[in-house]
């Protein structure tokens, strides 16, 4: 679709292809890509509750416009996520915020059932992106807290992946904590 469109159409700005085929990217990456949820804070999300993000932002990466591995959806609050990255970032801190597309973050973060995203004091990368997507914000930290709790209160009933797929969010929090709730039982 995105590769069709790009030959057959031509265009010169993202403005012009978000309005032909915006929904549909959105659509496609939230369904194939990103199991529903933002890249960033895997709050569960629509393709009309979405917007594309470029994650090298536009003015400061022109090239990387229309590269589909520089895209992501992303939800669209200003407190958090790409919207608050974009307001903050700078193109040298490109050097250390982990890429949701390239690198893995379960080697990168640590989670806590109060709902935080826990990091080691010398991981740079993993501050850094945290802070840039404001990824401790209280409405995301209530919500991971609660979905600790839904794991804690479901997990013998069902396996990681039927309370990934029930709670519909916050997929690498829900697999953190299932697996400490697991390692604290058969210790």
């Amino acid at each position: 679709m995105f590769r069709n469109y790009l030959k057959k159409n031509k265009p010169q700005s993202w403005g012009i292809l978000s309005k032909d085929i915006g929904y549909d990217i959105r659509s496609y990456m939230l369904k194939e890509e990103q199991n529903s949820q933002c890249a960033y804070t895997e709050i569960r999300l629509s393709p009309g509750s979405s917007h594309v993000d470029h994650f090298r932002k536009q003015s400061l990466f022109p090239t990387l416009i229309l590269k589909w591995n520089n895209l992501f959806t992303s939800c669209n609050s200003d407190c958090y996520g790409a919207k608050f990255k974009d307001r903050k970032i700078k193109r040298e801190d490109y050097r250390y915020v982990i890429n949701p597309g390239e690198d893995d973050t379960r080697n990168c973060f640590n989670y806590s059932i109060t709902g935080e995203i826990l990091v080691d004091e010398n991981n740079k990368q993993a501050q850094i992106t945290i802070a840039l997507f404001n990824l401790n914000d209280y409405a995301l930290v209530e919500q991971r807290k609660a979905a600790a709790q839904a794991v804690m209160a479901m997990r013998k009933q069902f396996n990681v992946h039927e309370l990934v797929e029930y709670i519909g969010q916050f997929e690498s929090f829900i697999r953190a904590i299932y697996t400490d709730f697991e390692n604290i039982e058969y210790h």
